[in-house]
């Protein structure tokens, strides 16, 4: 999050930039199932990857499901990461076996 404030009466601004907070999480949302889903769905699966670091959950299916993903910007090594970095996921369901793959950068 950025937002930047005027003080007042002057031409000096008051910028606030999250990402430079202490314990920060780069993060996504990503849509799992419908207003509908079928009715015969249990769970999904999700598996997240970025910078080698794997994360897999399995969820309750239910109507308009969402995940949110967050990230320490640690890589597989623990060490910090900069920049731009993309991760990759895949969804399934358990009546189905095709997953579906996702990008976020």
């Amino acid at each position: 999050m950025r937002e930047s404030v005027r003080i007042p009466d002057t031409k000096i601004y008051l910028t606030y930039i999250s990402s430079r907070a202490v314990g920060y999480m780069s993060s996504f949302v990503v849509v799992l199932t419908s207003q509908r889903p079928p009715v015969d769905l249990m769970f999904v699966h999700v598996r997240v990857v970025v910078k080698g670091v794997e994360t897999r959950q399995v969820l309750v299916a239910r109507p308009s499901l969402t995940y949110t993903f967050l990230w320490n910007r640690q890589n597989a090594y623990n060490q910090k990461v900069y920049g731009l970095a993309t991760a990759v996921g895949t969804f399934s369901t358990s009546s189905s076996v095709v997953s579906e793959l996702f990008r976020a950068h």
